[in-house]
């Protein structure tokens, strides 16, 4: 595995490699991450796997400082699944890079409390795609909101990049994966499985009730946990709009904070 640097060294060397397959991180990185890896595996011939903090995508008062930087380990994950390359440049790469607008996607779920955050995701992601210039990107579906808004970046912009979703992956007692598990405390690791449990919950039942009540009675079982939803939505798989009734291809969606940590998470509904 090689370790390019730079955006410089990195088109000189990936030039010469075709059928290439971009994996996007921000570092710290788990089974989450690598299943990933394992998924651009089945898809091309060069694995490029991308570490990169990026501030762009960061809202005041949001975890930057605090995010984990954990590379040796990053990198030796990387290595074992079967990583060729790892794109880890510095800050620098951001000196004169292209603005990005997210669509009005964007404005909806998280785009609603964190404002500027997926400018930064489709601007920091563009540049990727313009050194490396991936015939396919990997990206997860944890972040099912992200994946539309890139494959809208990948289909209305030059990059010749097909946009590959792979499944959540989750811990034992079904809490999905995610660089913030660690920072929660005890007491929030054990209420954080609930989510996806409500969230099983609503699948089980999206035919027996109308979505509005179910949603009224998720948060209101959320309230006696002492926790509240960011937001709880019942939409639209492609345009993410709410759905008063479930038909075809539907996404149950939340976010919530514990403490101080924000998660999400979804279910896809065929």
């Amino acid at each position: 595995m090689k370790i390019l640097s730079s955006e410089i060294q990195a088109k000189e060397v990936l030039k010469n490699y075709t059928d290439i397959v971009l994996v996007p991180t921000m570092g710290n990185l788990h089974d989450g991450h690598i299943s990933l890896v394992n998924k651009a595996k089945e898809i091309g011939k060069t694995i490029v796997s991308s570490i990169f903090i990026n501030p762009l995508q960061f809202g005041v008062n949001e975890d930057f400082d605090s995010y984990p930087r954990t590379l040796e380990n990053d990198l030796i994950q990387l290595e074992g699944a079967g990583s060729h390359f790892v794109f880890h440049p510095s800050k620098e790469i951001l000196e004169g890079i292209k603005k990005r607008k997210a669509p009005l996607l964007s404005k909806k779920m998280c785009g609603k409390t964190r404002p500027d955050h997926f400018d930064g995701v489709v601007t920091i992601v563009g540049k990727l795609f313009e050194v490396i210039k991936p015939q396919f990107a990997v990206f997860g579906l944890k972040d099912y909101q992200q994946f539309l808004i890139i494959k809208d970046l990948a289909s209305l912009s030059d990059f010749e990049t097909e946009i590959i979703g792979s499944a959540i992956v989750r811990e034992k007692d079904g809490l999905a994966m995610s660089s913030r598990n660690n920072l929660l405390t005890s007491d929030d690791r054990l209420l954080a499985p609930e989510i996806y449990k409500r969230l099983c919950w609503i699948k089980e039942n999206i035919s027996k009730k109308p979505n509005e009540i179910l949603i009224k009675e998720s948060i209101d079982f959320f309230k006696t946990k002492g926790l509240v939803p960011e937001y709880l939505k019942i939409c639209d798989a492609e345009n993410l709009e709410d759905l008063n009734h479930f038909s075809g291809r539907a996404l149950i969606a939340i976010a919530m904070k514990l403490g101080d940590v924000r998660l999400i998470d979804n279910i896809l509904l065929d």
